[in-house]
Parts: C-alpha cells; sequence; structure tokens
C-alpha cells in the first residue's frame, strides 16, 4: 500500500481493502511504520515503539471485524500492555515492566488492530497541554506553535496528521474532547462504564473517566466503539449499549430531535468570535436537516468546587505508592512534576470523608445537570472557549508552578468538557472548518446516558455535511516523502 492510498483511508477502509485482496496488512504496517519514521521526529506523537510485534501480528490471519488489520497506537497512561510499558509519562516510572493487557487492549487485539506503539501524553494524563518534561512536547500538525490539547495529544497529533486512522484516548475532564479540538479531528468520550477500565481498576478518577479512541471519521468511533463497549466480568455495574451495533446505527437517519444551544460557559463566561461562529453555523446545518434547536443555560447552583480535583487526584497518588513499594524507594525530587508533586501532597491531607463528600457533591450536581437537560435531546456548545492555546502557556511542570493559576487558565481554556464528566453523559467534539485550509475550530455535542449511537448518528451526518475527514494539515502523511 502506498502512502497516497493509506492517508485516504480510515480504519473501515483499510479493512475493506485487506478484504478484497488490494493490499495486506503487513503492507499497511509498513506504511504506517515508514511514516511514523519520518514524521516523528517532528512531532514528538509516538514516545514507545512497537513495530515488530505489529509486524508479527500483522502476518497472522485477521478476524472478521470492520477494523481488522488498521494501524493503532495505545496511549501511554490507564492501559496496560503485555508487550509495552505503561509509565503514566512519567520519570519515576521509566523503567516499569509490561504487564498482561488491560481489557480493553484485548478488545483491541481482538478486533484485529495493529497496535505499533504508544503515544505521548502529560504526566499521568493530568494537563490541558501535551508538554511532559519526561518526554518533551508533542506539536500540532496544525501549527506547532500552539497546543494538541490535553491529555491525549499525542493521539491528537497523529490521527490529525494522518499517521494512524484512530488511536486510543483517555478523558477524565476532556482529554478526548480538547485534544480532538486542538487537532481538528473527531473524539468521542462514550457514556462512563461503557467501554471497561478494567481488570486493573473498578473506576478511574471517581468514574468521571472514559476510554475510546481519536479519528478522522465518526464511523471508525463508532466501529471502535463496537469492538469494545459492553461490561467486563468482575466489574460491578454493567453498562450495556442499547443497540447492537453503533456500525449499522449510521445507516439510519437520526430521528428529529430538539436541541439545545448555548455559547456561554457552565460558568456563565464568554467565549471566542470563531467558537461562536462555529456553534451558529452547526446550528443552521442541524436545523435544516430537521432537528429543532433552542437556547439553553447551565444550572448556577452546581456547587462545583475544589472536591472535582481531589476525585481524580486520588488515581495519581494511588500509582505512586504502588509504584513506591514496587522500587522500595520515594521518587527522587527531578522525577515529579510540580504538579504531581502538589497533588500528591494534597491527597495526603484527605480523610474517607472529603473523599465521601466529594462523591456526594459530585452527584448532586450531575443530578441537576442532567435536570435541565430533561427537555432536550443533545446539548450543541463550542469544545472550547478559545482557539488552541500558545505551547507554554501552562506551567504544571517548573516551581512557577501554582494550582490556583494552573486551574484558572486551564479551566477557562477548556470549559465544557469536565461537565460530562461529571455526569458521565457521552459527549464529542467535532471539527468544523470556518475557512478552507485553516485551523478548525470545534463544536462539542453533549446527549443522553447510552444514547451514544444518538450522538453518533448527528455526528455522522454532519460530517457529510463538513467533510473534515478531508481536512490536511501543513504537516501531513501524504506530504511526506
Amino acid at each position: 500500500m502506498n502512502k497516497a492510498d493509506y492517508v485516504n483511508l480510515d480504519a473501515v477502509g483499510i479493512a475493506e481493502s485487506i478484504r478484497r485482496g488490494e493490499t495486506t496488512a503487513s503492507e499497511v504496517a509498513e506504511t504506517a511504520i515508514d511514516i511514523i519514521e519520518g514524521l516523528n521526529p517532528k512531532l514528538n506523537m509516538m514516545v514507545i515503539e512497537n513495530f515488530d510485534n505489529a509486524r508479527k501480528r500483522a502476518k497472522k490471519p485477521l478476524p472478521e471485524t470492520p477494523i481488522a488489520g488498521a494501524p493503532f497506537l495505545l496511549k501511554d497512561v490507564n492501559q496496560f500492555s503485555h508487550d509495552m510499558p505503561t509509565t503514566f509519562s512519567c520519570r519515576y516510572f521509566g523503567d516499569a515492566k509490561p504487564k498482561a493487557d488491560s481489557e480493553l487492549v484485548k478488545r483491541w487485539r481482538d478486533a484485529g488492530l495493529l497496535i505499533l506503539g504508544k503515544t505521548n501524553t502529560p504526566e499521568f494524563a493530568e494537563d490541558f497541554v501535551c508538554e511532559p518534561t519526561y518526554r518533551g512536547t508533542t506539536f500540532n500538525p496544525w501549527n506547532p506553535e500552539v497546543t494538541t490539547g490535553g491529555s491525549s495529544g499525542g493521539a491528537g497529533a497523529a490521527v490529525a496528521a494522518g499517521v494512524v486512522p484512530i488511536a486510543h484516548a483517555t478523558d477524565l475532564g476532556g482529554s478526548i474532547r480538547i485534544p480532538a479540538a486542538c487537532c481538528g479531528v473527531f473524539g468521542l468520550k462514550p457514556t462512563s462504564g461503557l467501554n471497561p477500565v478494567g481488570p486493573y481498576y473498578p473506576e478511574i478518577s471517581a468514574g468521571f473517566n472514559s476510554d475510546h479512541v481519536l479519528s478522522r471519521t465518526v464511523r471508525d468511533s463508532a466501529a471502535s466503539l463496537d469492538a469494545t463497549a459492553g461490561p467486563m466480568a468482575g466489574a460491578r455495574y454493567h453498562i450495556v449499549p442499547k443497540v447492537e451495533s453503533f456500525l449499522r446505527e449510521l445507516d439510519h437517519p437520526a430521528p428529529k430531535l430538539k436541541i439545545g444551544v448555548s455559547v456561554s460557559t457552565p460558568h456563565g463566561g464568554r467565549v471566542g468570535p470563531r467558537q461562536i461562529k462555529a456553534v451558529d453555523i452547526t446550528r443552521a446545518v442541524l436545523e435544516s436537516m430537521g432537528h429543532i434547536t433552542q437556547s439553553y443555560t447551565y444550572p448556577t447552583d452546581l456547587g462545583l468546587g475544589p472536591w472535582m480535583e481531589t476525585l481524580w487526584m486520588m488515581d495519581v497518588a494511588y500509582e505512586i505508592d504502588q509504584r513506591v513499594q514496587e522500587n522500595s524507594r520515594e521518587p527522587l525530587d527531578e522525577e515529579l512534576e510540580a504538579l504531581t508533586k502538589y497533588l500528591r501532597g494534597h491527597v495526603a491531607k484527605l480523610s474517607a470523608m472529603d473523599l465521601y463528600m466529594g462523591r456526594q457533591a459530585a452527584h448532586e450536581a450531575s443530578v441537576k445537570l442532567m435536570d435541565s437537560m430533561k427537555d432536550i435531546d443533545l446539548l450543541l456548545t463550542p469544545s472550547i472557549s478559545s482557539d488552541p492555546i500558545p505551547v507554554g502557556a501552562m506551567d504544571s511542570r517548573t516551581e512557577n508552578f501554582t494550582i490556583e493559576a494552573w486551574g484558572e487558565t486551564g479551566h477557562a481554556f477548556a470549559p465544557f468538557s469536565y461537565i460530562c464528566n461529571l455526569t458521565g453523559q457521552p459527549a464529542a467534539s467535532l471539527p468544523v472548518q470556518l475557512n478552507d485550509g485553516e485551523h478548525p475550530s470545534a463544536i462539542q455535542l453533549a446527549g443522553h446516558h447510552r444514547d451514544d449511537h444518538l450522538l453518533l448518528q448527528v455526528a455522522n451526518a454532519l460530517e457529510s455535511h463538513f467533510e473534515w475527514s478531508k481536512y490536511q494539515p501543513p504537516t501531513w502523511a501524504g506530504h511526506y516523502d
């Protein structure tokens, strides 16, 4: 398979090409490896290589799935793989040993994906940008001077540049949707619990987190969800899809929906003019499809506060404590970034009652939020409040770090995403290019629990209109010789 053919196919298209005998999984793998070797020095998107194991897998028979034989990248956090370490992008975990596959990784392998390596992420996936001390900044294919977004910045850059059609991403406060918005690709955060996080964890970030993929097409996201959605044996709570196949649901148009629209942040703040324009354009397209739109206002009494950080900080402290036992030593000062040190100290001061009260506050806020959406099917907002911020605009790493400045900058930049982690509802970032050839803006659609299929159907119709799978940034695999 040559590069020109490869970059014009999504994962479903690659699998179809292999099944028709037009190419082989080995040829696809070699093309992807060649592109990675050419572009990774420029983008710093991939940080752990798994080429030889991917080559071996490509030579074996493929399963009959819609994405079999497609190249894929794991993110270096949350999910474990038997053939690569998971370092959480942290120097203290630099010599960590691989573990047996997480359930989600096993399902991706069973679907026939070729796992070529692991992508860059901020330390412990805890930042709004992707600029870790350990492995360095990942650069945006549209403009290297602005962020890819975090925490799935490596995945966002790889998919946006055409390096791979799909890549693993995680989302505890927007880490799928923020990079999707910054890199001009599609990113769905599924209903919390729809994709498993076990067996190593009962939940991640007090249930805020959802793992899935970034993609250039909606059908790749749907096909990937078909491969992974559904409960894992031993999980305490079983979230079951409403539909038999998310991919097949795309063959049917969405019913006429009532869609709420807001260009004000959950705190009543303003967003940039390009973000407003993207929402206005999308609203008009949705109305032309027969959907009804109406203004929406976020509840003002959600009681959001520091407990939100407390809930996800617990996970990082746990991982470090487990590593301390494994290493029989505390981390050196240079082995943890400033934000990580802060949150570890913060968690050490908390009581069991602090954690319980945080979970209770999250539940109460979630009930209020979803009650505010009871008369609408979807909510349309910007994905982020502005264009992507410059590289270096946020500091989670140096002695100048303060939690106040970091939190204020991050939540001002991405105020729409974490609300959907709080509720557990599905939400997706969709790219909208306002002018040909320029860095896309992005809108967010949020739905009701387990209505991922409705969100995907609407997104699929919008993709047909905006044709974002054809967006090509200046750094593009098709331009690389």
